[in-house]
C-alpha cells in the first residue's frame, strides 16, 4: 500500500524561526506518539524566496487523515502550527518500492 506524504508550504512568523525549529523538533514525536503511523518528517527545507517546505510520511492516507484530525489535542503540534502563517498542504501518495531517505 503507498505511503501518504504531505508536503506542507508555509512562512514562519518574522522572528519566530528558531523558536519553530525548537517546537518542531518537539511535535514531531508527540504527533508520533499520539498516531503511530507517522513514519517521520524527514525533510524541512527554506526557499529562496523565505517560504518552507515540511515533509511528512504516513504509512497510508487514512492514518494521515486520522492525524491531521486529531492534530487540535496535541498541545506541542498546536504550539509549533501557531508559529506559521500561509499554510498549505499537498497530500500526494508514494509507492512502497520507493527506497528510504537512508538508502535501507
Amino acid at each position: 500500500m503507498p505511503k501518504c506524504v504531505e508536503f506542507v508550504k508555509f512562512r514562519v512568523k518574522e522572528g519566530q524561526l528558531p523558536v519553530f525549529l525548537e517546537r518542531r523538533s518537539a511535535a514531531i514525536p508527540a504527533v508520533r506518539e499520539a498516531h503511530p503511523d507517522l513514519i517521520g518528517a524527514p525533510v524541512l527545507a527554506e526557499h529562496a524566496d523565505g517560504s518552507w517546505t515540511d515533509v511528512w510520511i504516513y504509512r497510508t492516507a487514512a492514518a494521515a487523515e486520522r492525524a491531521n484530525a486529531g492534530a487540535g489535542d496535541i498541545p506541542e503540534f498546536l504550539a509549533m502550527a501557531e508559529l506559521l502563517e500561509d499554510v498549505r498542504v499537498e497530500a500526494s501518495s508514494m509507492p512502497d518500492a520507493v527506497t528510504a531517505p537512508d538508502g535501507k
